[in-house]
């Protein structure tokens, strides 16, 4: 079971790719966990392995991942342990991602709020889909027109609100985020950054934040685990890491992503 507080604890998970000499270990022993209503951030660059941990919380890597050990515990029970059936019952309703490029996550033939209308009446039956897409979308702070509106019609920002609101739509209590502001200028980063700071204290949400950013660390978590090469380099509250990296690898990533403004003490 989970520690008392931790909603996710992931024990010495490996994912692998390959095998004999072409074996790719991109995820390699990693262990951290998220307390409940707690920001972590996952920290590294492009194919450090931080994005394939965080699909394989629910089984989501590509078909070629081999779950070669360790365990993902959310709420005490090991994902890694459950069928597809009841991993499918689990996405979306209690553990939600959004992705860097939210333009794909939303078919281009429908308006927003019949996309988030259907994934309330798949997984929130007897409520009322309309309202709720009008609470979301207000919570989100879009106005309800924004519903009427086709995915090609809406900016880079305010697209990735209607995904933050598709994520909400089924009350998770886990939203992984990543990389969710790459795709966006600085001053629709701090827009989003700003919302969901603000989301999980209004919801109390869990959050892990995949990033290779440490101005959102600064921002947003409270503790920030550093992966390179599919292993963690370096752990510990944000505070300590911004202030007092230890491994070269932390300090590289400092010196190469500026913060967006120092972290708060």
């Amino acid at each position: 079971m989970t520690e008392e507080g931790n909603i996710l604890e992931v024990q010495d998970l490996s994912v692998h790719f390959g095998h004999g000499e072409g074996l790719v270990k991109a995820v390699d022993e990693v262990s951290f966990y998220v307390g409940r209503g707690e920001t972590v951030a996952l920290v590294g660059e492009s194919g450090s392995g931080k994005s394939i941990s965080a699909l394989s919380l629910t089984r989501l890597a590509p078909r070629a991942a081999v779950y070669a050990g360790g365990r993902v515990l959310f709420n005490g029970v090991d994902m890694l342990e459950r069928s597809e059936r009841e991993l499918r019952d689990i996405r979306g309703s209690q553990i939600s991602y959004i992705f860097q490029e939210p333009m794909v996550s939303f078919n281009p033939v429908f308006t927003i709020g019949w996309q988030i209308e259907e994934a309330i009446r798949l997984h929130r039956k007897g409520i009322d889909a309309v309202g709720e897409v009008e609470r979301l979308l207000d919570l989100v702070q879009l106005p309800e027109r924004a519903a009427a509106a086709y995915p090609h019609q809406m900016s880079g920002g305010q697209l990735q609100r209607c995904m933050i609101a598709m994520a909400l739509a089924c009350s998770p209590e886990l939203l992984v985020a990543d990389e969710p502001t790459t795709a966006l200028d600085v001053t629709v980063q701090r827009e989003i950054l700003n919302l969901l700071a603000d989301l999980s204290q209004k919801v109390n949400l869990s959050v892990l934040m995949i990033t290779h950013n440490f101005g959102i660390v600064a921002d947003l978590a409270s503790r920030v685990y550093v992966m390179q090469q599919g292993k963690i380099v370096e752990e510990g509250s944000t505070k300590q890491v911004l202030y007092d990296p230890q491994h070269d690898y932390t300090k590289q990533l400092m010196a190469a992503v500026p913060r967006l403004h120092p972290v708060k003490s």
